[in-house]
C-alpha cells in the first residue's frame, strides 16, 4: 500500500469528528434562520419590478406597501 492511503487510513481511526459534549438549542437555532430567510425575502420581494397590465399603464413612482 502506497503511504498516502495508509495514512488516510489511520487518521480516520483516531475518533470521531463530531463534538460529542456540544449541546444546540435546535428550536432557538431555527427561530433565528427563519427570521433571516424572512429578512431576505421580503427585501428582496420590496426591490423587485412591479408587473404592468398593459404597454400604456403609468409606471408607479414607489412599491406598494
Amino acid at each position: 500500500m502506497p503511504q498516502e492511503i495508509t495514512a488516510a487510513a489511520e487518521n480516520q481511526d483516531e475518533g470521531p469528528l463530531e463534538d460529542s459534549h456540544l449541546h444546540l438549542n435546535i428550536e432557538e437555532l431555527n427561530k433565528e434562520f427563519m427570521l433571516k430567510s424572512e429578512e431576505l425575502y421580503d427585501s428582496l420581494m420590496n426591490c423587485h419590478w412591479q408587473p404592468l397590465d398593459t404597454v400604456h399603464s403609468d409606471i408607479p413612482d414607489e412599491t406598494p406597501k
